[in-house]
C-alpha cells in the first residue's frame, strides 16, 4: 500500500491541531474538578458576540426561551427600567428601539434555538448522510474503550499500556501482536497504514476522506467535537501529564490518527476503496465552513435585550441596597472573635447567621487557600495534591506526621474503595466480583430503603480530626527529588501571613481569638464531589491551608517580622483552624491543644454561636429542597441536611453555587446589614490602606478567574445543559476515575449536571469594589490579560465610592455613572428567619432594620 508523502508546507498539521485545541473543553480529571469559563475560546470577544460565535461552533443555545424572560417580566422580576436600560446599552437606532418595545412581548418559540453549527451541520455530517453511515455509532465504542482502558487510573484490575508506552504504540501493539484481532484495525491495508506513523496516517486519511486541504482543519475539528469530553481530556493530559496519578503518554495527534484510521477502515468495509469524498459533495457550497464568514457573530437583538434586562434587574437589587448603605465608623475596640471564611458564596449566609447570633463576632472573607500555596500529603495520602488555585504552581511540599502511635491499618488492597494500580489474576477478579459484589449489593439495597445520617464505613469531613503534625518549618534549603522545598522559611511564612492579613484589611484591632475557617463538602451520591469543595484549593477541602495559616500566624518569629512591617499582633492573640462541612452544616476544629485555657473558653463560646448559626443555615438551605422540611424547627432542618448528604439515592446533597450572582470586594460594614440569599462571594478589602491599588491587583487577580469561572460555568450549564452541561447525573458512570459518562461507552460529560443548576438563574457575575475610581484605574492598568473579562463584559464591574456610595459601571469606553431612581428602594426585614418564610425562589436583596452593629 502506498501512502502519499505530504509536503509540510501544504498543510501544517501540528499548527492546525494547536489551533483547534482552543475550542476543546478544559475540564481535567474528576479528582481536580475546577470551575472555569466554558467558552474560554471566545473570551477575547465581547460577551454576546462570543456566545453567538460559540453557538455556531458547538450548536448550543445562547439564551433562555423568550417565554422565560416574558414570564419574569410579568412577575416583576424584570423591570421596565431594566428593559429601557438594556435597549439603551444595545446601541440600536431609535426606530429599532421603538420596534423592540413591540417585538419583546410577542411569542417566538424558535428565538432561542441553536443556529446552524459545525458540530451538527458541518462537512462531516453532510458526508456521512450521503454515505448513509452512522460513523459515531461504529467508531466511538472502539475509541472510547481504548481511551478509557489506556487512561484508567485505578478502576481496571489490569493496566492496558506497558510502562512508558504511548497511546499510539499501545494500539499498534494490540493491532500487530494481539492473538484476538483488534477490530476494525485487523484489515491488511489498515495494518500496513499504521506502520507509517501518526502524521502520515492522519494526512493519508484526510486525503482519502476529505480531498481538499482547505477543509482538513475543519474535518479534524468536527471529529474532535463529536466527543468533546474525551478530546478535551486528552489535550489536558497531553499538556499537563502531572494531572494524572498514573501518567500516560497521549496526545491529540495520536488520538486523531487512531480515530481517522478507524473511520477509514469502516468506510472501506462498507463502501470499498472508492467512495464519495467530502470535496465532491454537491451540497458543499451550502455547508457552513470553519472560516470568518460562518464565525461572524449574529446576535439576536431582542434576545440580547431580554437577557441584559434580566441581569440588570437582578444586579440593581444589590446596587440599590449598596447605594443606601451608611458609611460605618471604625470600631474603637477589638471584637470578641474574628473569623476568616472563604469568599465562597455558601459562607455568605453562615457569616450572616454567626453575626446575628453574636454581634460581637467579626467575619472576614478571603480565598480559601488563605494565601498559602503548597503541595500537601497527609498521613493517609498516597500522593501529594496542590492546595492552591490552578493558576499558581506551588514550590513547597507540606507533609503530615503522626504525633502518637496509630493502630495498624488493614491492607488497603482489601478495601475496594481504595485506588489500585497493581495487576490481578482473572480468577481472583472473578471471585471478588461474585463474593463481595453480593454483599455490597445487599448493603446498597438496605441504604436505599433505610437511609441514615451516616453510612457504615464512610467518614464525613466533619468527623476528620487533625491527628498529625504539619511539617511547615523548613529545615534545609535543599529541594527534594521532585524539586520541591520541604516547608517554608520564617521570612516566607511572614510574607504569606502578612499578605493575607493586608489583603483582607486585618492589620490592627486583633481580637484574642482569630479563627481561620476552611470549607469542604461530603456526600455519598456525588461523583462531582470536587466541584463542591474549595475552588481556591484546586477542588480540595481547605483544612490543611487553615491549619498552616493558624500555625504560621502563631509563630513568634513570624510575628516579629510582621511587627517590623507594621502588623503588630498582640501576644495574647491566638489563631485557630476550623472547617465547615457545607453539605452537612457541621464544623470541626483543629489543633486545639495549642490553645491556652483562656483562649479555650473563648473558642468554646465561638463554637456555641457557630452551632446555632449552622442550624439556622441548614433551615435556610432546606427551602430549596423539595423534600426538605418547611418548618421553623432548626433541629429538624439540620437532621434533614445530614440525612440527604448520607443518602445513597439523593442526587442533590446541596445546590453548591447555584444562584451565585455577586462578588463584593470591600469592608464587611458594606454588606453586614444585607440579606443576599447566599448569592454573594464576599472578599474582605479595606480601601483606606490601599492608596496605590497594589492590594486590589492581587485581590482581583484571584477573584476574577475564580468567581467569574464559577459563575460562567453555572450560567452556560443552565442555558444549555445538553451541550455545555453534563445532563442529568442519574445515568452517569465514573469512567477510569477520569470523569463521568452516560452508560459505559458514552463521551465524558463536561460542565455541571442538571441537579446542580436546575434552580440557577443564569446571570453574569456583578463584581463590586469599594474604592475610589482613581485607585481602581491604577489597579486595572496592572491587571494584564484578566482585563478582557471586564472589557468584554464576561463579568460586570462596578465601583462603589467608600464615602459617597456613588456607583460607576466599568465600560471599555470609560466609566458610566449608575443612576437608580430615588423612589426605588431595597426591601427591608428585621432578621433572616422572617425573610425566608414561605420563599421557594430567589429572594431580592433586603436591608436589615433594627440590627445591632
Amino acid at each position: 500500500m502506498t501512502i502519499h508523502k505530504h509536503n509540510g508546507d501544504e498543510f501544517e498539521l501540528d499548527a492546525a491541531i494547536d489551533h483547534l485545541a482552543h475550542w476543546l473543553p478544559t475540564q481535567g480529571p474528576i479528582k481536580d474538578f475546577i470551575h472555569h469559563n466554558t467558552l474560554h475560546a471566545v473570551q477575547h470577544c465581547p460577551f454576546h458576540d462570543g456566545v453567538a460565535v460559540a453557538a455556531k461552533v458547538f450548536g448550543a443555545r445562547s439564551y433562555l426561551p423568550i417565554e422565560d424572560y416574558q414570564k419574569r417580566f410579568q412577575e416583576g422580576r424584570i423591570t421596565q427600567a431594566a428593559i429601557d436600560w438594556a435597549i439603551a446599552q444595545s446601541g440600536c437606532s431609535a426606530a429599532e428601539a421603538e420596534q423592540l418595545q413591540i417585538d419583546l412581548y410577542a411569542a417566538d418559540p424558535n428565538s432561542h434555538l441553536p443556529p446552524i453549527s459545525l458540530a451538527s451541520d458541518g462537512i462531516r455530517n453532510a458526508w456521512l448522510n450521503r454515505l448513509e453511515m452512522d460513523m459515531n455509532a461504529l467508531v466511538h465504542p472502539v475509541i472510547f474503550r481504548l481511551l478509557s482502558n489506556f487512561l484508567d487510573q485505578g478502576i481496571s484490575r489490569w493496566a492496558l499500556p506497558k510502562d512508558g508506552e504511548s497511546f499510539w504504540d499501545c494500539v499498534l501493539r494490540l493491532t500487530l501482536n494481539s492473538l484476538i484481532p483488534l477490530y476494525p484495525f485487523h484489515q491488511a491495508h489498515v495494518r500496513e497504514m499504521l506502520n507509517e506513523g501518526p502524521d502520515q496516517v492522519i494526512l493519508h486519511c484526510l486525503q482519502q476522506i476529505v480531498g481538499d486541504e482547505q477543509l482538513y482543519a475543519q474535518y479534524l475539528l468536527e471529529v474532535l467535537l463529536a466527543h468533546p469530553g474525551w478530546s478535551g481530556m486528552v489535550r489536558i493530559i497531553e499538556m499537563s501529564p502531572q494531572s494524572l496519578l498514573a501518567p500516560r503518554d497521549i496526545s491529540l495527534k495520536q488520538l486523531l490518527a487512531v480515530e481517522l484510521a478507524c473511520e477509514l477502515a469502516f468506510v472501506d468495509k462498507k463502501k470499498g476503496s472508492h467512495f464519495l469524498r467530502i470535496d465532491q459533495l454537491p451540497e458543499l457550497p451550502s455547508i457552513p465552513l470553519f472560516d470568518e464568514t460562518h464565525l461572524t457573530p449574529e446576535v439576536p437583538l431582542k434576545m440580547r435585550v431580554w437577557h441584559e434586562a434580566m441581569e440588570w434587574s437582578l444586579h440593581s437589587e444589590l446596587l440599590l441596597a449598596l447605594r443606601d448603605q451608611p458609611v460605618a465608623e471604625v470600631a474603637a475596640q477589638a471584637p470578641e472573635v474574628q473569623a476568616i471564611f472563604c469568599i465562597d458564596d455558601r459562607e455568605c449566609s453562615l457569616r450572616r447567621y454567626l453575626e446575628e447570633v453574636n454581634p460581637h463576632i467579626e467575619t472576614f472573607g478571603a480565598p480559601g487557600f488563605f494565601g498559602i500555596d503548597f503541595l500537601y500529603q497527609g498521613l493517609d495520602d498516597v500522593y501529594p495534591v496542590a492546595q492552591c488555585p490552578v493558576v499558581i504552581k506551588p514550590r513547597h511540599l507540606i507533609t503530615e506526621s503522626a504525633t502518637q502511635p496509630r493502630p495498624e491499618k488493614k491492607d488497603p488492597r482489601q478495601d475496594i474503595s481504595k485506588m489500585h494500580f497493581s495487576a490481578h489474576s482473572l480468577a481472583r477478579g472473578w471471585i471478588y466480583t461474585q463474593t463481595l459484589g453480593v454483599a455490597y449489593a445487599a448493603r446498597l439495597a438496605w441504604s436505599v430503603f433505610k437511609p441514615a445520617t451516616k453510612l457504615p464505613g464512610i467518614r464525613t469531613l466533619s468527623e476528620v480530626e487533625a491527628h498529625g503534625h504539619l511539617h511547615l518549618l523548613r529545615e534545609t534549603d535543599e529541594p527534594n527529588e521532585e524539586g520541591y522545598l520541604l516547608g517554608f522559611s520564617v521570612p516566607e511564612m511572614a510574607e504569606k501571613v502578612g499578605g493575607q492579613l493586608r489583603s483582607i484589611g486585618l492589620i490592627k484591632n486583633f481580637s484574642q481569638l482569630v479563627v481561620a475557617v476552611a470549607h469542604g463538602s461530603s456526600s455519598v451520591n456525588n461523583p462531582h464531589f470536587a466541584a463542591y469543595d474549595c475552588g481556591a484549593c484546586a477542588g480540595k477541602p481547605g483544612a490543611p491551608n487553615a491549619r498552616a495559616f493558624a500555625w504560621m500566624a502563631n509563630h513568634a518569629g513570624v510575628r516579629a517580622i510582621l511587627r517590623e512591617q507594621g502588623i503588630d499582633i498582640p501576644e495574647s492573640t491566638r489563631f485557630a483552624a476550623a472547617m465547615h462541612n457545607t453539605s452537612r452544616d457541621e464544623m470541626v476544629y483543629f489543633d486545639q491543644q495549642s490553645l491556652d485555657k483562656q483562649t479555650h473558653n473563648i473558642l468554646h463560646n465561638f463554637q456555641h454561636a457557630a452551632h446555632k448559626a449552622l442550624q439556622r443555615n441548614a433551615r435556610e438551605r432546606c427551602r430549596w429542597f423539595e423534600l426538605g422540611p418547611q418548618t421553623p424547627d432548626n433541629d429538624a432542618a439540620h437532621r434533614h441536611v445530614l440525612e440527604r448528604a448520607a443518602s445513597i439515592f439523593e442526587p442533590r446533597p446541596e445546590y453548591n453555587h447555584s444562584n451565585n450572582l455577586y462578588c463584593i470586594v470591600g469592608r464587611r460594614s458594606l454588606t453586614r446589614h444585607l440579606f443576599m440569599d447566599r448569592r454573594a462571594f464576599l472578599q474582605s478589602y479595606d480601601p483606606n490602606i490601599d492608596q496605590d491599588g497594589s492590594i486590589l491587583v492581587r485581590v482581583l487577580s484571584a477573584a476574577i478567574p475564580v468567581c467569574g469561572g464559577i459563575n460562567l460555568e453555572y450560567l452556560f450549564s443552565r442555558i444549555d445543559n445538553s451541550v455545555y452541561g453534563a445532563g442529568t447525573k442519574l445515568p452517569h458512570n465514573v469512567i477510569g476515575l477520569l470523569g463521568v459518562a452516560n452508560g459505559v461507552e458514552g463521551d465524558l460529560r463536561t460542565g455541571l449536571p442538571s441537579q446542580m443548576i436546575e434552580v440557577h438563574e443564569p446571570a453574569r457575575l456583578l463584581l463590586v469594589v469599594e474604592q475610589r475610581i482613581e485607585v481602581v484605574d491604577r489597579a486595572l492598568a496592572k491587571l494584564g490579560s484578566l482585563l478582557e473579562w471586564l472589557e468584554n463584559d464576561w463579568v460586570r464591574f462596578v465601583v462603589c465610592d467608600p464615602q459617597s456610595r456613588a456607583l460607576n459601571l466599568y465600560r471599555k469606553q470609560g466609566w458610566q455613572a449608575i443612576e437608580l431612581a430615588k423612589e426605588m428602594v431595597a426591601p427591608t426585614g428585621s432578621r433572616s428567619e422572617k425573610i425566608i418564610v414561605g420563599q421557594t425562589k430567589t429572594i431580592p436583596v433586603h436591608q436589615f432594620i433594627g440590627r445591632h452593629s
